[in-house]
């Protein structure tokens, strides 16, 4: 150190410059701090009178908040893992009485698109589903799955999350073995969603390019898979992982090859008495009713629509069923019982670009989510009157919506 401050002055010196002492040592002492680390910055939702709808954007990486009553949008949260790339939000499920929110991040497939849900089905990046809480959407846990995670639904009873996976890319891997070609459904127990560590869920294969589910009430014990890449409805055991899967065809046309399909069944919704299961299919384009007791699909009661259906939604008699369509863009109230079967129609074209998904408030009415054209110009959710489906309103939401479900207001 003395030679160090010698050679130090010697240099000064000689620079003409002085070479005085050192500048004292300053210390400073804080007081601990009393707050967060990271403090939790999010808003907080308040849910408006007569609830709120929560729609994922798939490709703006948000939940859309939209009133129940109004029809308006009124927040936007974002979600998933990567703030820079796209995670791809599909689908939701919301625990209410829990106070959770699941949401499926289906990565898009940078290389081009196939099938019926564009940028989806043809990934190769593993899906995550995360658990975020209800009063501001932050993150509880996340837990990863498959590649293409198609629907996600959770059980009455809030103790099953069940994931399929529209895995368009394996089926087309495997052209010469169906069951390398099957995509699995991920049941996942909601209590062992956590922040990290999360185990691995059960994985069941169950057919190729699996979509929508229907869940058995209250329990979830059954999952109803409508199978686009292999025209079946199939039934799975959620008690057994190692049970048979059953695999009911969804019409009576066999395909002219394993790996080829005549009708591709993509959404399934089970009526509100849980007796019967709507099933769209939207390369035949037509609605089959399956009837759970006896397992089997009543060809009486098949709709055709001129369009391709996507998801449709029950009357809570379950006397009549509304349906989406794309291309024509419509949507449609078909009777299904004798005491109701009346048809309305209405082409939604200059309102609604591809509509998606119907869903019915008793209260507040029919409303419907419209993708968009998928690439710049953001989806819409509109209100629809359920008996003349004229629009009450219309809001406009993220990129691709593809997803909503309602929470109801909190009790006063």
């Amino acid at each position: 150190m003395v030679i160090s401050r010698f050679l130090g002055c010697a240099l000064a010196a000689a620079m003409l410059v002085s070479c005085s002492d050192p500048e004292p040592i300053i210390e400073y002492r804080y007081s601990a701090y009393e707050g967060d680390a990271y403090p939790d910055r999010l808003p907080e939702i308040t849910i408006p009178e007569g609830g709120m709808g929560l729609v994922s954007d798939s490709l703006s990486d948000t939940i859309s908040l939209v009133s129940l009553a109004t029809g308006e949008r009124f927040g936007v949260h974002p979600v998933g893992r990567d703030p820079v790339t796209i995670d791809g939000p599909h689908h939701v499920a919301v625990d209410a009485e829990g106070g959770a929110v699941y949401v499926a991040l289906s990565y898009p497939d940078v290389a081009g698109a196939i099938g019926p849900h564009a940028v989806h089905g043809g990934s190769v990046v593993a899906g995550y589903v995360q658990k975020l809480a209800l009063d501001d959407l932050r993150i509880l846990g996340q837990v990863r799955v498959e590649a293409n995670p198609g629907d996600i639904v959770i059980s009455e009873d809030g103790r099953r999350v069940v994931v399929s996976h529209f895995d368009l890319k394996r089926v087309l891997d495997n052209p010469g073995n169906v069951e390398a070609a099957r995509s699995s459904l991920a049941v996942i127990d909601p209590e062992e969603v956590l922040l990290s560590g999360s185990p691995e869920p059960e994985f069941i294969p169950v057919c190729m390019a699996a979509h929508g589910i229907a869940l058995s009430r209250p329990d979830g014990a059954r999952a109803y898979v409508a199978c686009y890449g292999e025209d079946v409805l199939a039934i799975v055991d959620l008690t057994d992982p190692s049970a048979e899967v059953k695999r009911v065809p969804v019409g009576s046309t066999s395909s002219p090859s394993p790996h080829s399909n005549n009708y591709g069944p993509y959404a399934a919704v089970m009526s509100p008495d849980g007796k019967t299961i709507a099933v769209s299919s939207t390369e035949s384009r037509d609605v089959r009713f399956f009837d759970v007791a006896s397992e089997t699909f009543d060809d009486s009661r098949k709709i055709l629509t001129i369009g391709a259906p996507y998801f449709p939604a029950w009357t809570p008699d379950g006397s009549a069923i509304y349906v989406p369509t794309q291309v024509p863009d419509t949507i449609v109230r078909i009777g299904v019982t004798p005491d109701d079967d009346g048809v309305v129609t209405r082409n939604i074209a200059d309102e609604c670009m591809r509509p998606h998904l119907a869903q019915l408030d008793e209260e507040h009415g029919l409303f419907l989510v419209c993708e968009g054209d998928r690439i710049t110009t953001p989806g819409r959710v509109l209100r629809l009157d359920p008996e003349t489906l004229e629009t009450l309103s219309d809001t406009e939401v993220g990129l691709y919506p593809d997803g909503l479900v309602r929470v109801a207001p909190e009790a006063p």
